[in-house]
């Protein structure tokens, strides 16, 4: 379908032959080969395996909904929460350093999109020591 431009209106008319005036159709898909930008509300990830690799802990989660980035947050049994990492958006896994002590870890991860967070998602512990 032709897009026309009316000269006495000046309005955009949709059908063929409406005015005389031929004006070029507009591309409105996106450019430079990337997809739109994600929209609706954000999900926790799924947090699937803690695993401990040479005495430090490897956190591994699943992505629910886009992410610009992943927050991950450790405690032993005795703190509170504490950020740990924060991964790219498309990173599904993270090798935490910081957890080289012989006691239990519990992580929690949740996405941010701009201004965004999702809830915190499910919690799963592992000691590094113990292979």
């Amino acid at each position: 379908m032709k897009r026309f431009a009316c000269s006495i209106s000046c309005v955009l008319f949709l059908f063929t032959g409406a005015c005389g005036g031929e004006v070029d159709s507009v591309d409105t898909a996106p450019t430079g080969g990337g997809s739109p930008s994600p929209s609706g509300p954000l999900e926790a990830p799924v947090l699937e395996d803690v695993i401990p690799t040479s005495k430090v802990l490897r956190v591994r989660w699943s992505l629910v909904t886009p992410c610009e980035a992943v927050e991950g947050e450790r405690r032993t049994d005795a703190e509170t929460f504490a950020l740990a990492f924060t991964a790219e958006g498309t990173d599904t896994d993270h090798v935490d350093e910081g957890a080289n002590e012989d006691q239990a870890y519990t992580y929690r991860v949740r996405c941010l999109r701009g201004e965004d967070a999702s809830d915190w998602s499910n919690t799963l512990s592992a000691n590094p020591f113990l292979e």
